[in-house]
């Protein structure tokens, strides 16, 4: 650890959460799976590409809607996938938060939406996306720029996208930072805004994580120095 503080207190990760619901799915599928969308996940709350009840996505597409552009809808279909519903699903988050060392860590849900007890650190996060950083198709998947969902248009027949929310890969902001490897960010009013990241330069590799953050800037701004 070359710097922490508050690194151990909990916090909602928001969206981070995802980090955590991709490795699972990467661990529990193969990407080129059928996932039949069910009754609920269209009706999430939050962040969605909107999919629909009875459309069918593969794993892959739902992992980069989920990564791309913070899903929350993919991430419960992804979750209904695997495990029967979120509260299987997060049975299985915790049991690998645990095996990482993840010992302050409960989630309830796939997305990280706020639900009372869905709590991580500063330290654990950066332990989850550690492990996620060792897996090639999650790293793959989370450098992708944008992905047009060509059999997936939406109902009024206009083109269905997902674009990278994590701005350290986007050339048309302030904080494209080219040695960016991965990284995943969030929010939430509950959680204010979360991320973590990763990166490479002179083959030394980095992670960071941060929680409760002001605004983007708290992170962002900072990650430049910390790498």
């Amino acid at each position: 650890i070359l710097y922490s503080k508050n690194e151990h207190i909990k916090y909602e990760p928001a969206s981070t959460t995802k980090v955590m619901t991709a490795l699972v799915v990467l661990e529990n599928t193969n990407l080129s799976d059928k996932v039949t969308i069910g009754e609920k996940p269209p009706l999430v709350d939050g962040s969605a590409i909107g999919i629909q009840k009875g459309e069918v996505y593969t794993v892959e597409e739902l992992l980069i809607a989920l990564l791309l552009d913070s899903a929350n809808d993919c991430a419960e279909a992804l979750a209904e996938h695997v495990a029967g519903s979120n509260e299987g699903f997060a049975v299985l988050m915790n049991e690998k938060a645990l095996e990482l060392g993840a010992t302050n860590t409960t989630f309830k849900n796939p997305s990280g939406l706020h639900e009372e007890g869905h709590l991580t650190t500063a330290y654990d996060l950066a332990l989850i996306m550690k492990e996620a950083s060792t897996n090639e198709e999650f790293i793959r998947i989370s450098q992708i720029y944008s992905h047009q969902f060509v059999n997936h248009p939406f109902s009024d027949g206009t083109e269905k996208w997902a674009v990278n929310r994590n701005q350290l890969f986007n050339e048309y902001t302030n904080y494209l930072y080219e040695y960016a490897y991965s990284g995943k960010n969030g929010y939430t009013p509950e959680a204010n805004h979360t991320y973590t990241a990763s990166a490479v330069k002179d083959n030394q590799f980095l992670v960071a994580a941060f929680l409760n953050a002001e605004d983007k800037d708290n992170f962002y701004l900072n990650i430049g120095p910390l790498f």
